[in-house]
């Protein structure tokens, strides 16, 4: 699939998310700070994503195996993690995870969001060119049996 065929796809899939209540969410005074962060960062993700033009040389092929394998993977996190959540959130969140992995080429999750314990999410220089690191994903790969959405995510483990 093309990179402009599936940010189409991903904006039919979030347009109908209330992306207003988010953001009323997040005014609340007795929000949990890392899910205030996070929902910041869908936020800012949405806005990305509707606003975005994919240029003539940014439409390249991407892999529709991928496509598919990310978005089961964010089901089998759900189905484990959070089987409660409502559809529609749980559509939100795929996308906007399909289109960090795939297009914007972002992290998961917001530089600088405080896992616990100061590990994070954060970006280091190296010749030039700004990587991702995340402090979590070796652990998380080594305690996730039956899902592991990190694989999808651009960051570097921390050695």
């Amino acid at each position: 699939m093309k990179a402009r065929d599936l940010l189409a796809e991903i904006r039919e899939n979030i347009k109908d998310y209330d992306i207003k209540y988010l953001e009323e969410k997040i005014k609340e005074k007795d929000i949990n700070p890392i899910s205030k962060q996070v929902s910041a960062f869908n936020i800012e993700n949405y806005y990305e994503i509707m606003a975005l033009d994919i240029k003539d040389e940014e439409n390249v092929e991407i892999s529709d195996r991928l496509i598919e394998e990310i978005k089961e993977e964010i089901a089998k996190f759900f189905d484990g993690c959070s089987p409660e959540s409502e559809d529609i959130f749980k559509r939100f969140i795929t996308y906007i995870c399909v289109y960090l992995s795939l297009i914007a080429k972002k992290p998961l999750h917001p530089v600088g969001m405080d896992f616990r314990d100061g590990k994070t999410v954060f970006t280091k220089e190296e010749d030039g060119k700004i990587n991702y690191y995340c402090d979590i994903r070796k652990d998380l790969k080594n305690r996730s049996k039956d899902y592991f959405t990190c694989k999808f995510c651009l960051c570097k483990e921390v050695k």
